[in-house]
């Protein structure tokens, strides 16, 4: 279980907190100040005495609650009063499995019917997110209306060999987390029976601005990249790596640019302004594909001094 004591504490020290994945909890970034929260704690300590956290924008990062509160400058007396809570190696709230399903109450949305009032609510949801009739279809879109994933979009994901290999819960109603998924690995390639490794490969961040993308595209669902798809990527088929990840990452995408460039592929970065892939639309783009110029050794130097 989260340790709920320290979270209070950390909570008066950083303001307020937003579940994420497992035990991870997102607050305002002290150092970056972004207007989303950013900085990432994980509130599960390991046997060494660790909770990583990360400022998934400004890279602001440690391995201890200790190191977290020195940067914040926290008085020594407040500091040893929260660290008393720190409980070494206590248990994980959660069970990891090796495999997974879909909910058993997963409705497939092209074959909902068209009088249906609730598939019709997340037909116009997904419409105003820019999909399409023919997406519900190719990424077999459905939804939920009960059980633990009531009032989702649940979006697949299937492997090399048509394996369900992960899905994304997003809420279309008012709930507390916008995203619910498996507690499963993310050590996939999200979309993977879609992708010809022959081809240019385009990086996005989330799933609906891959599927606003269309061609070619992998979700890393999130900031990092799994072993799997890294893996993938160092093979000699690929040649041609687009990264396009939202504005507030441009540190990251630097950081992959030059791990790939080490790889000897080629490596465009394409230019994302104040909207994300899912908002440009498929159009805008591809122009912005089009448009993106290969990064060298010292062009990617020049972007690190900006």
């Amino acid at each position: 279980m989260e340790n709920v004591i320290l979270l209070g504490y950390l909570e008066n020290i950083l303001g307020k907190s937003h579940k994420r994945a497992r035990t991870n909890y997102a607050f305002t970034c002290p150092k970056c100040n972004h207007r989303k929260p950013k900085l990432e704690v994980n509130l599960h300590t390991s046997e060494t005495g660790e909770n990583p956290f990360e400022c998934w924008v400004c890279g602001f990062k440690g391995r201890t609650i200790k190191t977290l509160l020195r940067q914040l400058n926290v008085p020594t007396e407040q500091a040893y009063e929260i660290l008393r809570y720190i409980r070494k190696g206590e248990e994980v709230g959660y069970k990891t499995t090796s495999t997974v399903e879909l909910p058993k109450e997963f409705q497939p949305l092209y074959t909902a019917s068209s009088t249906s009032i609730f598939a019709n609510k997340v037909r116009k949801y997904l419409y105003n997110r820019g999909l399409t009739d023919r997406d519900f279809l190719k990424y077999n879109i459905g939804y939920c209306t009960s059980g633990e994933y009531r009032g989702r979009v649940i979006i697949p994901s299937y492997g090399e060999h048509n394996q369900l290999n992960f899905f994304i819960g997003r809420t279309f109603e008012n709930a507390y987390l916008s995203y619910k998924n498996p507690e499963i690995s993310k050590d996939i390639i999200m979309f993977e029976n879609l992708i010809n490794w022959d081809k240019p490969v385009i990086l996005v961040e989330g799933v609906f601005d891959a599927i606003a993308v269309r061609r070619n595209v992998i979700p890393i669902l999130g900031k990092t990249l799994s072993k799997s798809l890294l893996k993938k990527l160092v093979d000699d088929r690929v040649k041609d790596i687009y990264i396009a990840l939202d504005k507030d990452a441009f540190k990251k995408a630097l950081e992959f640019t030059e791990k790939f460039i080490k790889m000897g592929k080629r490596v465009y970065l394409v230019q994302i302004q104040d909207k994300d892939p899912s908002e440009m639309g498929f159009v805008h783009f591809t122009q912005s594909i089009q448009q993106a110029e290969e990064v060298t050794l010292t062009k990617l130097l020049q972007y690190k001094l900006l």
